[in-house]
């Protein structure tokens, strides 16, 4: 897993709860995620991280939302060999 912490952009749903990452920006592509393997949330501070690790249906990425910040970053990914 290569680590990688830098701010994207995202497309997500706020329905109450857990927001839903639909899509990310990464290099100028558009990465649609596939499915949400798993999803969890930290405390730092006042701030509450939601972490989620996801897929395009080739490659593993962690991604998280600062609730303070109001701001997505890629955490890590995990290319297909």
């Amino acid at each position: 897993m290569l680590n990688i912490h830098e701010k994207i952009r995202v497309g997500a749903v706020f329905d109450g709860g857990f927001p839903k990452p639909v899509w990310f920006g990464l290099h100028g592509e558009k990465v649609l995620i596939k499915e949400v393997c798993y999803k969890w949330k930290e405390r730092e501070g006042t701030d509450v991280i939601y972490k989620f690790t996801v897929t395009d249906g080739f490659n593993i990425f962690e991604i998280m939302f600062s609730s303070m910040e109001v701001c997505w970053y890629l955490v890590a990914m995990d290319e297909a060999s």
